[in-house]
């Protein structure tokens, strides 16, 4: 049996899956004082509806999320190994120490690190906790890096070094650097967080092998997941388009809508597949090179709060409690879909009351019902408008996007989430698609997180003319025997490295996809010297089974 949870701002969800089959499910409030009680408290219920082994727990949190966005984290000690060319300290989240030493392009040493700015910088950041460390090309080769990263531990005992070329083996030292650094200030929380899940699991009797869901919609094991926790950001958006992946309801070309209590959190989907943020997801406001489905958050659920001001309706973004309904002190959108006949659950005196409370002389508590949907229908419409006009204006990196470049045109929208059966048919009207409300949407994170599929990947880098081979995430390099290698070579010794990753940490390698490749010649006297071979491979994440 399969368990997934689902940690979101207004409620935490848990399912169990068996062969295909959701055997129990439970949607409990999420307890923001303390996340543990409410993800145990939805654990006791589904366990008890459905006993039986549990094979594996896997879990979409909000832990990383909130405390970035919550500024809830440790400050970092950040150092940098930039080089020459492009000055990005201030595109940075924190100010960084600059050391001197140089990788060049090619991952030679072309200048040496100085000890005693290692040292210096120890003192400046002697009371930080974590670190991060940086360079501008140590994915092709991480020797300074990792010196570093010896020298800070050694000199200052700290309990974690966050080295960016094992986060991301990518080029792009901005977006590794910020990588790095988001890393290494969650890292102490999300440890704290991991050892108390394992310790009341444990507690329960359930000895299954722990799973977090990243950004990318696979999962990593807790092993993994204390050392990059970085990569289950935006963790909950990623689980609900498993949940309708595993479910099989957005062919073509579709808009999902995941409308929780707090916020609406709307995908695009091409052929039955979620478009990716092709560079990777931003962090309050900042680049990052983690993988991630492209998605585009507003504040706007069945919890949000309506209010009036100088007569003008306001709904959300913030949440002040639940609806009037459901004991809540303030008007909701879900106490106008209760008034409208849209849901049912709750009190709906209390409903009529809150609709009541904001209703105009002339108005109807049913007609203000009306006008506060007919505005949340559009806030969410207004948001899908703009993620359509940045999909077609997005950049184009190859011939290939150029030629195929064709705009989205969605035919349906797929709503799952608490609050979709109510709000979801009003944004497809307005829009003037069909809607699908799928069996088991109102927990599809939960449901998506129990079935997504475990994922790592490797980058693999050959320069033929050194005769030296890199693999960034495991800091590896190594001589190779001889110039003769081939791109068909380079991909098997991928698949090998990432089959060695996968095992370490106990993944089954599956299907494995390659998502970056280059091949390039390299010229001397006219006459062509040698080859630069990268191949990027992966688990290809996804859903283990269809759930019907």
């Amino acid at each position: 049996m399969l368990l997934g949870i689902d940690v979101g701002g207004t409620f935490t969800d848990a399912v169990i899956v068996f062969q295909g089959k959701v055997l129990a499910k439970t949607k409990t409030a999420t307890t923001h004082e303390d996340l543990l009680q409410g993800i145990f408290s939805a654990i006791d219920t589904v366990m008890r509806e459905a006993p039986g082994t549990i094979e594996r727990v896997a879990l979409s949190t909000t832990v990383v999320t909130n405390s970035l966005v919550e500024g809830k984290t440790d400050p970092v000690g950040l150092l940098v190994i930039p080089g020459p060319g492009l000055n990005i300290e201030s595109l940075l989240p924190a100010k960084a120490v600059v050391l001197s030493g140089y990788i060049d392009h090619r991952g030679r040493e072309a200048a040496k690190l100085i000890n005693e700015e290692i040292a210096e910088a120890c003192k400046t950041f002697a009371d930080k906790h974590c670190f991060a460390v940086s360079g501008k090309f140590a994915v092709r080769n991480a020797a300074q890096e990792m010196t570093v990263s010896r020298e800070i531990i050694a000199r200052t005992g700290t309990e974690h070094v966050t080295v960016a070329s094992q986060i991301a083996g990518s080029l792009n030292f901005l977006r590794r650097t910020n990588s790095a650094y988001f890393n290494a200030a969650v890292w102490r929380r999300f440890s704290r967080f991991a050892a108390a899940v394992e310790g009341a699991l444990f507690a329960r009797g359930v000895n299954a092998p722990v799973h977090i869901l990243k950004a990318d919609g696979g999962t990593m094991p807790l092993a993994l997941a204390k050392c990059q926790p970085v990569e289950a950001i935006f963790t909950g958006p990623a689980a609900s388009v498993l949940g309708i992946m595993a479910i099989g309801t957005a062919e073509g070309e579709t808009i999902s809508l995941d409308i929780g209590g707090t916020t609406t959190d709307i995908a695009l989907w091409r052929g039955g597949s979620p478009l990716f943020a092709e560079q990777g997801a931003a962090v309050s406001g900042y680049p990052t090179a983690v993988r991630a489905f492209w998605l585009r958050s507003v504040g706007m659920g069945g919890d949000s709060w309506v209010r009036r001001s100088s007569g003008k309706l306001l709904i959300g973004p913030e949440r002040v409690g639940p609806a009037m309904a459901a004991g809540g002190t303030e008007p909701t959108v879900a106490d106008a879909l209760i008034v409208a006949g849209l849901v049912d659950f709750g009190s709906r005196a209390a409903a009529y009351q809150a609709l009541e409370k904001l209703a105009l002389p002339d108005q109807t508590p049913e007609q203000a019902a009306q006008e506060i949907l007919d505005g949340a229908a559009e806030n969410i419409c207004t948001a899908v408008r703009e993620m359509l006009a940045a999909h077609q204006a997005r950049p184009v990196y190859t011939v290939t996007d150029m030629v195929n470049t064709k705009t989205f045109t969605p035919h349906a929208i797929v709503g799952v989430g608490g609050t979709a059966e109510g709000l979801a048919p009003l944004v497809a009207r307005r829009m003037g698609v069909a809607c699908q409300i799928p069996d088991n949407g109102a927990v599809a994170n939960a449901l998506g997180a129990a079935v997504a599929r475990a994922t790592t990947d490797i980058t693999v880098r050959v320069d033929t003319e050194r005769q030296v081979l890199s693999v960034a995430e495991l800091g590896l390099q190594e001589k190779l025997p001889s110039r003769g290698m081939t791109i068909a070579a380079v991909r098997q010794l991928a698949e090998k490295y990432l089959s060695e990753r996968s095992g370490r940490f106990g993944i089954i390698p599956g299907e494995v996809e390659t998502i970056y490749e280059e091949e390039f010649n390299l010229v001397r006297g006219f006459q062509t010297a040698g080859k630069i071979i990268t191949c990027r491979k992966q688990v290809k994440p996804g859903v283990l089974t269809d759930v019907h």
